[in-house]
């Protein structure tokens, strides 16, 4: 990210900030963080976020003193040493703090909380809502809806994030879909006020995005339910949603609890409509 795209005004106020803080490092030093924290906010910020989601990103962040002062602890600054004379067991207590320092500071992003399911749920397409079958047994709820092969299905959450960091969700890390044999696709919604709270079809969705702190978005997971999948009475679902995310310059994967098992089923209808497609091919294939 060049300075000339530093357009945002809250952008060019925490780089100014930067700047300042990065002026007790090396050059060369100053230059390679400057480097990163411009790379990590042109990925993090899109070209229409606006000042809430960019106030997000620059949290999540942290200040900009933080970050230099993990540089200060690795690298030192001999000319401050010597100046208020340490002696050699301060040497030593500075490669401690090098190497503790950003230890702690990787282990306070990895202890945030996760993010967690909410309190709204919906499937994506009204078809598939008009025929849902709810089912309980030994405590266990379990919303299936027909497969319709070939066609794009899926549902949408509401996701709360609890921690004081932005969260970015990068994609997905979970390893099939309810319907076909490959990772659903994952979208996160802009803003939601109150009212779009009971309705995900409200907002616009992109591939990746931020939830910032104590902050709730809607998250869309969609796949195409493939031919043969299922046979009549068959059915697969998923209780977790497993994302991967982003929390400071970590990335680790988050498992969210969807209170049910979200599952669609093969019928005598979805098997007969493809029974010249499926022909010779087993269920699954």
């Amino acid at each position: 990210m060049n300075d000339t795209r530093f357009a945002n005004r809250l952008v060019a106020g925490y780089m100014r900030q930067f700047d300042a803080a990065a002026s007790v490092l090396p050059s060369a030093r100053a230059r390679e963080l400057r480097e990163q924290v411009a790379s990590h906010l042109e990925e993090a910020i899109g070209p229409d976020a606006g000042d809430e989601e960019v106030a997000a990103v620059l949290s999540g962040l942290g200040s900009p003193r933080l970050l230099v002062a993990e540089q200060v602890a690795t690298a030192g600054r001999r000319s401050w040493a010597a100046r208020v004379g340490w002696k050699g067991w301060t040497v030593a207590a500075a490669i401690t703090i090098a190497i503790a320092l950003p230890s702690g500071i990787a282990l306070f992003w990895q202890a945030q909380p996760g993010l967690r399911f909410c309190c709204s749920f919906a499937w994506w397409n009204t078809i598939d809502g008009s025929r849902v079958v709810t089912t309980e047994a030994a405590g266990a709820t379990q919303e299936t809806a027909p497969i319709r092969p070939g066609k794009i299905q899926g549902f949408a959450i509401l996701v709360y994030n609890p921690s004081d960091l932005t969260q970015f969700i990068r994609g997905g890390a979970q390893p099939i879909s309810p319907g076909a044999g490959v990772p659903p696709q994952i979208a996160v919604s802009t803003p939601v006020a109150v009212r779009q709270m009971g309705e995900p079809h409200t907002v616009s969705y992109r591939a990746s995005g931020a939830i910032p702190p104590h902050s709730y978005r809607w998250v869309r997971v969609l796949w195409r339910s493939a031919h043969c999948y299922l046979a009549a009475g068959g059915s697969q679902g998923i209780s977790d949603l497993r994302l991967n995310v982003r929390v400071g310059w970590i990335t680790r994967i988050e498992d969210i609890s969807l209170g049910a098992e979200i599952a669609v089923a093969g019928t005598k209808a979805s098997v007969h409509a493809d029974r010249a497609y499926c022909q010779g091919q087993s269920p699954g294939s």
